[in-house]
């Protein structure tokens, strides 16, 4: 099997700045569209009230927390697919690909299973009862039946990006987008013949959606566009593939459990304060959500810059293009945080009529955005060491921002300021990540041949 080599030409031999922004402007872009999902449905529920809100914020975190496996086979197949890339190595490339479909398709076996099963008791322990209790459980196991969606989202964007191929992604995404925007207020309102189905039918438009979306990549692997192709006739993989997923992708997937439980801590702590904290603390995740996406999209182009560069052993240039990023994300961060400090209350005001929820949240976009600069650091470079297969590194380092920092501070700013103090111990969180990588990231340790390449055959 050949490899189409333009797509790699690009980001190991061309110009390192286009280079990053031929992946991160699409995946941006598709990321934000991504968050439209959950913009959306917050936009038509906040229509149906304040309970409706805090049962969709509620019903997320958990959603997100079931995905944490799914984050993790993708973080390892980006990491993959981009160094068996720069290595000119196809045949490796592909099984991984093939490997990826495999561990996602068990994934969504055991969310939809596990999910249903459990979506209440855990709902329960979040500190949802009456109404809340009953929306968010509906909502949720809804969105837990209909997690393959998401699932095989996520690894056909981590396929194509792999190969340094962003673009056919966000066409994806923006359609699946598009096809949301209007399927939210049919199901949710019952407009013409659709049911009126609630907060119900905005989990069932997003899983729709994402379903559609999940098809077409998959279809348009098979044909083969651009820069990869998943060969029918060659479906396989094998042990030594499986197994280098387990060692990238359980840190990175703890990456994202680590993220998702202190979610729903926080979650937890901001419902002992009454519905109108959790409501802003629902919003203003939402919105913290929608200024770090573009990081998020930047911190993925840089784990295939690096994976497919120290592939071709060009480390150099691989950590060159880890400070881009950095700089890149400060330009889009920066003028955000601005934005969201100086019109917090009217921003807030576009999700909810409560003025209790509306200052409350105004106030977490008063505070929360002061740690852009800093985070946008740990961001960027947490990502390019993943992308070089060192996913442990970034696993400690995020412990240590959460839980020997953050989660404490909570219990104790908690009872000095009431939920503003959840507020503070999150900026603390994300201030801390980027001070703490800095020493492992200079240190260059992550350029070097990982585990999971040491068998490759």
């Amino acid at each position: 099997m050949k490899l189409n080599n333009s797509f790699r030409k690009k980001i190991v031999e061309g110009n390192l700045k286009k280079g990053i922004l031929s992946l991160a402007v699409p995946m941006m872009v598709a990321n934000a569209a991504q968050n439209i999902f959950s913009l959306t449905d917050m936009y038509f529920v906040g229509k149906l009230g304040s309970i409706a809100v805090a049962a969709v914020g509620m019903a997320a975190i958990v959603n997100m927390a079931t995905i944490t496996l799914l984050v993790g086979v993708a973080v390892a197949t980006r990491a993959m697919i981009s160094r068996y890339i720069g290595a000119n190595d196809f045949d490796n490339a592909h099984r991984s690909a093939v490997g990826s479909i495999i561990f996602g398709i068990s994934i969504s076996i055991i969310i939809a299973v596990l999910g249903t099963t459990f979506a209440k008791i855990i709902l329960i322990l979040m500190g949802a009862k009456g109404e809340l209790l009953s929306f968010s459980t509906d909502y949720l196991i809804i969105m837990m039946l209909g997690s393959f969606s998401m699932v095989f989202v996520f690894i056909m964007n981590a396929i194509f990006q792999g190969a340094g191929d962003a673009k056919t992604p966000m066409l994806i995404t923006l359609s699946a987008v598009a096809l949301n925007i209007v399927l939210d207020p049919m199901f949710i309102f019952g407009i013409g013949s659709f049911p009126k189905w609630g907060i119900n039918g905005a989990a069932f438009a997003t899983v729709l959606s994402r379903f559609i979306a999940a098809i077409a990549g998959f279809l348009i692997l098979i044909r083969g566009v651009n820069a990869f192709k998943i060969h029918l006739s060659h479906f396989k993989t094998d042990i030594p593939t499986l197994k280098r997923f387990l060692h990238i992708g359980i840190p990175g997937g703890g990456q994202v459990l680590l993220a998702n439980l202190m979610g729903f801590l926080m979650m937890r702590i901001a419902t002992t304060f009454g519905i109108y904290a959790t409501a802003a603390y629902t919003i203003g995740i939402r919105l913290n959500m929608m200024a770090l996406l573009p990081g998020f999209a930047l911190g993925n182009a840089i784990a295939t810059t690096v994976g497919q560069n120290l592939g071709a052993y060009k480390i150099a240039r691989a950590k060159n293009g880890a400070i881009l990023g950095v700089k890149f994300y400060e330009i889009l961060v920066i003028p955000l945080g601005i934005v969201y400090y100086f019109l917090a209350p009217n921003i807030v005001a576009l999700f909810t009529n409560d003025a209790d929820t509306i200052a409350l949240g105004a106030r977490y976009l008063r505070i929360v955005p002061l740690s852009y600069p800093i985070y946008a650091i740990g961001g960027i470079f947490m990502r390019a060491i993943n992308g070089a297969g060192h996913t442990m590194a970034s696993f400690w380092v995020q412990f240590v921002a959460m839980y020997l920092i953050q989660f404490p501070l909570a219990l104790v700013l908690t009872k000095m300021f009431g939920a503003v103090g959840i507020w503070w111990a999150i900026f603390a969180g994300m201030f801390s990540q980027g001070i703490i990588i800095l020493p492992y990231f200079f240190s260059m340790k992550w350029a070097t041949v990982g585990k999971w390449q040491e068998n490759k055959n």
